[in-house]
């Protein structure tokens, strides 16, 4: 079978290439060239996969073998070779195809097991063809464990060693080491969409946001000439929206239901990550001077929906942060209902610092709604138009605020992946939320010193609800 190369590196590599051969052409035409080289893609191919007995696991979180029951541990294995097969629903990947290789290929494979070939159930290798049969026989024979199988878990397990992906894997693994690239790149990431756009938006995003803060500081009056919905600034938004929405399928940790709401790890994946990013957006595409006017009288059903997203991620991280607390309070052999593990006894500093991560990923979030609430109008074109002609330069000061936020939720949200795959630590964790937390506030902090009296940053002198009309 053919090595198949990703979807979006292909993308990738064939915008960046035809951008390098003909720089003055239009965006349009990159983006026609890129779409033209992707036509004769191919996915890529899936990792053997190898059925024997299992009797330990090794996991990938901490390299540390699992003594567990070995039925379980083969529902399991029957279950990842279920969804190789398209028969459990998913359809993502291929039927398992005849292997002839080392049965214990690590990178092929989840888990390193001890096996006996003397078993008479002992496979190595099989057809093609026959695979989904055996996979289905096998699994019916075989009791399932009492707690559903989150088909997600065993997919951030799956380490992605083929084609243009494996590569990048191997890059990413001289890089950062192998620990990263087994925690991180991983089949969970759908054709790599959410990694291949978080790393074009948080890379070229804080290049462009340090880089317009430096040109400003050297002429302040440089911005009157700026365009912020040209093709550079507008595909790094919109890529911070597709990173966004391509984070919601793998924010699955109790159950294998696609926003399933009493997942409240998940809904905080979902709603305070993809959700806020997605509200940055569209905030910072409202003040590019792009934003089309036919989506104008659509601003109190935006209003509407950043409203219910500020507010239930509130609501969801202290519902788990009074788990913490319960849990903590029983010794930590509680587990929590929200997808987390068990939860382990931590000590009062420990879980002071939780509540201050919780409580920084919520509360100022809700202060957002009192500025959004100014776009959100139906006569919003009216109040900008009447803000610009007081404060020339209001737009990029708030351009800005809405590109930094974006950043700032995606990085953050970045670290909470790291943390849950154990790559981080908690005070680490906490750190990154800050800076997340207080890079839009410094950025608008640095555009009201450099531009002066072209911009304030006084609500009572410009926010909708002040103005009396």
């Amino acid at each position: 079978m053919a090595k198949r190369a990703s979807i979006p590196l292909l993308l990738l590599a064939a915008l960046i290439g035809s951008a390098a051969a003909a720089p003055r052409a239009p965006l349009a035409l990159h983006v026609l060239a890129a779409l033209a080289c992707g036509s004769v893609r191919a996915l890529v191919a899936r990792p053997r996969y190898v059925r024997r007995p299992v009797t330990r696991l090794r996991s990938t979180i901490d390299d540390t073998d699992i003594e567990v029951d070995a039925r379980i541990l083969q529902a399991k294995q029957d279950l990842l070779e279920r969804v190789y097969a398209g028969e459990a629903g998913i359809p993502v990947g291929e039927p398992p195809v005849l292997v002839n290789a080392d049965p214990c290929d690590e990178e092929a494979i989840i888990c390193e097991v001890d096996e006996d070939v003397s078993d008479p159930g002992h496979v190595t290798s099989f057809s093609a063809a026959a695979a989904p049969a055996r996979a289905m026989t096998a699994a019916a024979a075989i009791p399932l464990p009492d707690k559903e199988v989150v088909f997600m878990d065993a997919l951030k397990e799956t380490v992605d060693v083929d084609g243009i992906a494996g590569t990048v894997g191997d890059g990413i693994a001289l890089l950062f080491g192998d620990t990263v690239r087994r925690r991180l790149w991983t089949r969970a990431d759908y054709a790599h969409i959410h990694a291949v756009s978080g790393a074009y938006f948080m890379v070229l995003g804080f290049l462009w946001l340090f880089t317009s803060h430096a040109l400003l500081a050297m002429d302040p009056a440089a911005p009157l000439s700026w365009h912020l919905d040209k093709p550079l600034e507008a595909s790094i938004v919109l890529m911070g929206a597709v990173n966004a929405v391509s984070a919601v399928p793998m924010a699955r940790f109790s159950s294998n239901k696609l926003l399933d709401m009493s997942d409240l790890k998940a809904n905080g994946f979902t709603f305070g990550g993809a959700g806020l990013t997605l509200m940055s957006c569209w905030c910072a595409w409202w003040f590019s001077g792009g934003y089309p006017s036919f989506l104008l009288p659509a601003g109190p059903l935006f209003f509407l929906v950043w409203t219910l997203v500020c507010v239930g991620t509130t609501v969801n991280w202290e519902v788990m942060l009074q788990q913490n607390f319960e849990a903590n309070s029983e010794g930590g052999s509680k587990k929590a209902i929200a997808g987390q593990r068990k939860l382990k006894k931590m000590s009062q500093d420990e879980l002071n610092e939780k509540a201050l991560l919780y409580r920084l990923a919520s509360w100022p979030n809700l202060t957002q709604l009192l500025f959004l609430y100014s776009i959100s109008t139906p006569d919003a074109a009216v109040w900008w138009a009447q803000v610009t002609e007081q404060y020339p330069l209001q737009g990029v000061m708030l351009y800005h605020y809405g590109y930094a936020s974006a950043l700032g939720y995606a990085l953050s949200m970045f670290s909470e992946t790291l943390r849950d795959r154990k790559l981080v630590s908690l005070r680490v964790d906490l750190i990154i939320l800050l800076i997340g937390v207080f890079l839009p506030m410094v950025s608008v902090a640095f555009d009201a010193a450099c531009l002066g009296d072209a911009v304030t940053i006084k609500p009572w002198e410009y926010w909708r609800q002040f103005q009396g009309w």
